[in-house]
């Protein structure tokens, strides 16, 4: 039996289905022994989903495939043609439509990611469209008559039926999470100020100059927490960004993303907001710390010197840069670098 043996590089089409924000980046591998095919996809960071499907579409000469995408577990085409000229493949998700996530092909192949889209969307359309098959009629159930002078047997009453309970009170943040935990939150809130005095600037827009920006003061570390190390993650419960989270994404959706940070921060994401950034550093796909960053432009803002530690936009110079306020995601406590 001939033995084949082709792999396409997948490339991201849509943003929005990666775990960690990131780009998504795999491949497929198709192996053909004989007549039957073996498609295994290795896509990194693909999201789980809580709603919807992921599918794959694989055109291979003048043939095209229609797979659902598992977690993981190989796929087996029974009858499939030659692999040898190459062939294109598509990971879609479907809902009420189908979108493009990633598309991929090798060898000679020309089918493009919209044509095995339109091969999806028929697929589909003609699932949706095939006729039930009908229930079978049940005949009424007929009882014999009753005998003269025969009694009836006695009827017992039907238990009463158990108290309806009351759902109980979700956490609404992703699956998996800790539900909400009072836990010890910094007494001098700074992220969450930046948040409120953006919304406050853009509101007051064209109305008169800006009243002025409120200053925090002290430390909310305590001396002997000097010797731990703040990048090591204790608690993990994000305390603190449940409690900031409907204000943070107000603010991601109302002012212009920033990518400047991004050279130094792989897996964050940044707005620009008035005269600051606002930024979330994820670790694992879960955010770590809350961050406000100012550009370089002499010494540090006077309500950020105290807290505050500088990061070159290049590794070779310190010309240009950011001083950044980092806030852990977990306790709202800031991480004073130079302490450490």
């Amino acid at each position: 039996m001939s033995y084949e043996k082709r792999v396409a590089v997948l490339k991201q089409i849509n943003k929005g289905f990666s775990a960690d924000g990131g780009a998504l980046s795999g491949a497929v591998y198709l192996e053909r022994f004989g007549r039957e095919l073996t498609v295994k996809v290795q896509a990194a960071g693909l999201a789980a989903l809580k709603e919807g499907r992921y599918a794959l579409v694989l055109s291979v000469g003048n043939t095209n495939f229609c797979l659902a995408l598992g977690r993981g577990e190989a796929l087996k085409i029974a009858d499939a043609p030659s692999i040898k000229e190459g062939f294109s493949v598509l990971i879609a998700f479907v809902k009420d439509e189908a979108q493009a996530v990633a598309f991929g092909r090798c060898g000679s192949s020309t089918t493009s990611e919209k044509e095995l889209l339109s091969v999806l969307g028929s697929s589909e359309k003609k699932n949706n469209e095939a006729p039930s098959v009908p229930f079978p009629a049940v005949p009424p159930e007929e009882f014999p008559p009753i005998a003269p002078n025969v009694p009836r047997s006695p009827a017992y009453p039907l238990p009463d039926l158990p108290p309806k309970e009351e759902p109980e009170d979700r956490a609404p943040f992703r699956e998996g999470a800790v539900a909400y935990d009072d836990e010890a939150i910094a007494e001098s809130d700074y992220f969450r100020e930046r948040i409120q005095e953006g919304d406050r600037n853009e509101d007051t827009a064209g109305k008169g100059e800006e009243k002025g920006r409120k200053k925090t003061g002290g430390s909310d570390l305590k001396k002997d927490d000097n010797a731990v190390n703040p990048f090591l993650r204790t608690k993990g419960k994000l305390t603190y960004y449940k409690k900031v989270r409907e204000e943070l994404e107000r603010a991601f959706r109302k002012f212009p993303k920033d990518t400047r940070l991004l050279k130094v921060f792989p897996r964050s994401e940044w707005v620009k907001t008035d005269g600051a950034l606002l930024g979330v550093v994820y670790e694992n796909g879960l955010p770590r710390y809350l961050c406000v960053a100012a550009e370089k432009n002499g010494d540090p803002p006077e309500e950020m010197k105290e807290r505050c530690t500088f990061v070159p936009e290049s590794p070779f110079s310190d010309e240009r840069g950011f001083y950044i306020v980092f806030q852990d995601a977990d306790t709202g406590a800031y991480v004073n670098v130079s302490q450490n």
